[in-house]
């Protein structure tokens, strides 16, 4: 796997260990979207597994730790290792 998918999960990851989706800045919003499309294409996953539990996390129809969980999961299952430090790192 490329270290910028690897970098995109780690950020998706990162960014998803918020309380709340309006906890987010409009930037970090546009970052998570962002690495959420190379997540996308690099794993190659649908829509389903992408885009629809982000857009079910900005109506509030699942948490952020949902999400984030979600993303773990699905990184787990394609056999991706991110380092941990770059998940917990502050922004």
């Amino acid at each position: 796997m490329s270290d910028f998918v690897i970098h995109a999960c780690e950020q998706v990851l990162r960014f998803t260990t918020i309380d709340k989706w309006g906890s987010l800045s409009e930037e970090r919003k546009q970052q998570l979207s962002f690495n959420m499309g190379v997540v996308a294409l690099g794993l190659n996953l649908t829509k389903e597994e992408s885009f629809q539990p982000l857009i079910d996390a900005c109506q509030e129809k699942m948490s952020t730790k949902e999400l984030h969980k979600h993303f773990r999961r699905l990184f787990t299952l394609h056999k991706i290792t991110v380092d941990e430090d770059n998940v917990t790192k502050p922004f």
